[in-house]
């Protein structure tokens, strides 16, 4: 059983308990050739964005619920340009919801900060609803988007977080969750329509998961100086006298030397560098099923701290919130 899967006897950590069903989880269900019709429409399950056809007839359609976790739409269009200006973006007070968007059929150009990312069909994408940004859409445009508010569920936002800006492909988890999505949109007052949302966003949630520990392998190094240093790192993350000595001995680089090549690209120091890869690998061993009936302690350890105390104060200062308040959100172990 993997980090996410889902649990028998709780909810994910944070989810708010379902409520009854009402008016605000109905569907709302739109076809037209209206702009302001559909901006309208798609207000009551978008957060406030500017759009601008880019073809001389408009068209679109959409379906929008609002789930017990956060708002849910499918949505095609002909071409359009959407921009989340600094205005409309000062709209979200909180920093902590984020935009998840399956792209379907035609594509999508989107620009958030200082990154910019092309979304085709079978991909999908992560972003910030607090940072303004640029969205323009070609072909036959179709996506699903699901909007969450993470401020309960730290260490899911720390995954979105990491996440956000890059173009995620699908896999089986991301296509059940699809699946399990989207039928929300004609089975909202199911009974069970909430234990289904619950596995949909636990399926998103260990995708982004997995992919944060691949990538913590598999990251792209600006130089292969670094990507030796890293390397070194994984292998000898269980032992504590790892040291800035030991990488500049490997690379056959003085100490000197060693620390311009991380600040020549804009790394942390060596030490700093290392105590990085113990935190991240300890923070996703936390959240590994498999290591649930291992000590927070054993974990720490086996990545080669020697202080628990000192390991749960640099944790909390890296992740904001502790080793023990992380693995309580994952819920009790199932015997």
């Amino acid at each position: 059983m993997n980090a996410f899967a889902p649990r028998r006897d709780a909810r994910p950590a944070g989810m708010p308990s379902p409520a009854p069903s009402d008016a605000s989880l109905r569907a709302t269900s739109l076809r037209t050739t209206s702009l302001e019709r559909f901006v309208s429409a798609s207000g009551a399950h978008l957060p406030p964005l500017e759009v601008v056809p880019q073809t001389p007839t408009f068209r679109a359609s959409l379906r929008g619920r609002n789930l017990h976790s956060g708002q849910l739409i499918q949505l095609a269009s002909s071409p359009v340009r959407v921009t989340r200006t600094p205005r409309l973006a000062s709209h979200t007070s909180a920093d902590h919801t984020f935009k998840l968007v399956w792209q379907l059929q035609g594509g999508a150009e989107m620009e958030q900060g200082n990154r910019t990312i092309r979304l085709g069909a079978g991909q999908m994408a992560v972003y910030r609803l607090s940072t303004p940004y640029r969205l323009h859409t070609f072909g036959d445009y179709r996506v699903l988007m699901l909007s969450l508010d993470l401020s309960d569920m730290p260490e899911w936002r720390q995954l979105a977080e990491r996440c956000q800006g890059q173009v995620l492909p699908w896999d089986a988890a991301v296509q059940g969750a699809l699946a399990a999505l989207r039928s929300q949109l004609v089975w909202g007052d199911d009974p069970m329509v909430a234990k289904v949302e619950e596995v949909a966003l636990e399926l998103v949630f260990d995708f982004l998961w997995r992919r944060q520990r691949q990538q913590l392998h598999c990251a792209p190094m600006p130089s292969e100086r670094l990507v030796r240093a890293r390397r070194l790192v994984l292998e000898r993350l269980a032992d504590p006298t790892l040291a800035p000595e030991d990488l500049a001995s490997a690379l056959n680089l003085s100490m000197r030397a060693l620390y311009d090549e991380f600040r020549r690209h804009q790394l942390a120091p060596p030490a700093t560098f290392i105590r990085e890869l113990r935190l991240e690998r300890c923070y996703l061993a936390l959240l590994d099923a498999a290591n649930r009936r291992n000590t927070i302690t054993h974990i720490a350890l086996e990545h080669g701290f020697v202080d628990g105390a000192h390991f749960a104060r640099i944790f909390r200062q890296r992740y904001g919130l502790s080793p023990v308040e992380l693995r309580k959100r994952q819920g009790p172990l199932e015997h």
